[in-house]
């Protein structure tokens, strides 16, 4: 059960570098496409240009598919402990349960719950059925 929940959760953490790192790409091409620099084209260069674009296409639709999978999900909680305490370290685990008045295992439990549910609706299946039925019943 733990291989898997590192598993989804290290999705979402490479969702929060991927987001940081398509940033820093727009920010850097708003630098350099500067209208008064004088750029030539060789052969070279769109090959180059060609690679940046696809790499950016590839970002992009992996940040769109997370953010997809966890706009799927309708329960509020399972959305704040996923973007707000994995992705976006905004809060801790006892801001969280402060938050919503629930004891420390009652957030685990919750948090299993809405990486399950994240990994659901982002079309992955890595835990076995067993795994699910444990945490559906705790």
């Amino acid at each position: 059960m733990k291989k898997e929940i590192k598993i989804i959760r290290q999705i979402l953490k490479d969702y929060a570098r991927i987001r940081e790192d398509l940033e820093l790409l727009n920010a850097r091409e708003t630098l350099i496409s500067n209208p008064t620099a004088e750029v030539t084209a060789n052969h070279s260069n769109l090959n180059h240009a060609e690679n940046k674009f696809v790499h950016h296409a590839d970002l992009s639709n992996r940040l769109y598919r997370i953010e997809t999978a966890i706009d799927k999900i309708d329960n509020q909680r399972y959305q704040t402990i996923l973007c707000e305490y994995i992705v976006n370290k905004k809060y801790k685990r006892q801001d969280i349960c402060n938050m919503y008045n629930i004891s420390l295992r009652s957030f685990n439990d919750i948090k299993n719950k809405a990486l399950l549910e994240f990994a659901k609706n982002y079309g992955i299946d890595l835990l076995s059925d067993k795994t699910k039925d444990n945490l559906v019943y705790n």
